[in-house]
């Protein structure tokens, strides 16, 4: 299982079990970490039972991202001779969680979070951030950018690439004549240091999908469609109308 560095990610944070009696209670008996991050995102217990319902959010949550909890001191009898404990009620317990989770209760700034840590078991802390940028509402989003480090740490990566044909390139750049080779295509290029027209050559289909590395599968396009036809949603219509042009004037 990795292990994930929440320093990055919370100001405050702790993490607990969810025991039989916290759910035949739907009563979540928080921990010392648990209650510092409820009370520094401004959360305070009810006086009255039943507690002030607020909204914990739930960025890892792939069908909601929220729940609605409520955060009190339970009462205890003079015979049990121990002080109240710090609970959280409503749906965060009876509905969200089940006996045997492990959930992380942190904060960011005055947003509360919940995280089961069986939703992240296998992924790194990078992968967890990640994850969070794609997923979290804006006010999540903005409250890291601006915890994020200025001196970004290094690390080392090892990776298998294909040894691109350089002269397949060349001769894709040459063929398209100092212009984009995408049908359409209305950007306005800018100029390389040469003067000539910048354009990046790419393959039509990918080489990771054995797509040939010759001037059948490759165009000459601006920076706009190329990323077009790596991220658009209408990517696959994209290739089809660029493979079909470029099968035209292949023929060089």
């Amino acid at each position: 299982m990795a292990i994930v560095d929440w320093s990055l990610i919370f100001d405050n944070w702790g993490i607990k079990r969810v025991t039989p009696t916290d759910k035949s209670k739907s009563a979540y008996v928080v921990t010392t970490e648990q209650e510092i991050a409820i009370q520094k995102a401004g959360i305070l217990p009810s006086e009255k039972r039943p507690g002030i319902p607020f909204e914990i959010k739930i960025p890892l949550n792939t069908a909601f991202t929220s729940i609605q909890a409520s955060f009190y001191h339970s009462n205890r009898s003079l015979e049990a001779d121990r002080g109240p404990e710090p609970r959280i009620g409503r749906k965060f317990i009876s509905q969200w969680l089940t006996v045997g989770d492990d959930v992380l209760l942190g904060n960011i700034g005055q947003t509360l979070c919940a995280i089961k840590l069986e939703s992240v078991k296998d992924l790194t802390t990078e992968e967890v951030i990640e994850e969070l940028a794609l997923r979290s509402p804006p006010p999540i989003i903005f409250a890291l950018a601006k915890r994020a480090p200025t001196k970004p740490k290094k690390k080392e990566i090892i990776k298998n690439d294909f040894i691109r044909n350089r002269f397949v390139v060349m001769a894709a750049i040459l063929r398209a004549k100092n212009s984009c080779e995408m049908p359409g295509c209305t950007a306005k290029l800018f100029k390389r240091s040469d003067g000539s027209n910048y354009l990046e050559v790419h393959h039509i289909t990918p080489l990771s999908e054995n797509g040939a590395d010759n001037l059948d599968n490759v165009a000459a396009l601006c920076p706009h469609c190329h990323r077009e036809q790596h991220h658009s949603g209408d990517r696959s219509k994209l290739r089809k109308v660029l493979k079909k042009h470029i099968k035209s004037i292949s023929q060089y």
